[in-house]
């Protein structure tokens, strides 16, 4: 009897913390409300500089040495972001989605584009392997990318907005 109920108890506990969880497509879903929000606020402060180039990267983050002028690398513990500066693009182009899109084929989960105040930003989601998914997000000549899992995506999401952001405000939006 008492093998029985420490049974139930323990079955009791997997169904609570499955329901706990989010699915894919709830994370995605906040991930880009996230990502939204942070497009459309006002840019943080940047806290960081490479060359001329000076953008807000958040706490536990270590923007990477060498970078050059148009590229640098961000990491996390064992994740790494990679951002692309492209000087010439003004904060409504589309240059990063254009190159996103050039290839029709690839499916992409998320494919949210955003607009505000003249300014042009983007995120889009694919999947990789298994839980593993392609994140990009961008706001005019800058882009940032990683591979991360789903449980980071709405995190991601919304920090990666903020830094791109901040990079556009830095350089005189």
């Amino acid at each position: 009897m008492r093998r029985l109920g420490l049974q139930m108890a323990l079955f009791s506990s997997v169904l609570v913390l499955a329901g706990c969880t989010e699915s894919p497509q709830d994370e995605l879903i906040k991930g880009v409300s996230s990502a939204r929000t942070a497009f459309e606020e006002p840019a943080p402060e940047a806290n960081k500089a490479n060359g001329d180039t000076a953008l807000y990267v958040p706490g536990g983050y270590e923007l990477q040495e060498p970078s050059d002028d148009y590229n640098l690398l961000l990491t996390r513990g064992n994740e790494a972001f990679a951002l692309f500066l492209n000087p010439n693009e003004a904060p409504d182009s589309t240059f990063f989605y254009d190159l996103q899109k050039a290839i029709p084929e690839e499916a992409w989960l998320v494919d949210e584009k955003f607009s505000q105040h003249g300014r042009f930003g983007f995120t889009t989601v694919r999947e990789i392997a298994d839980e593993r998914y392609e994140l990009v997000v961008s706001s005019g000549g800058t882009k940032l990318s990683t591979i991360t899992e789903q449980s980071a995506l709405r995190t991601n999401m919304d920090w990666m907005m903020e830094t791109v952001r901040s990079v556009e405000s830095a350089q005189g939006e």
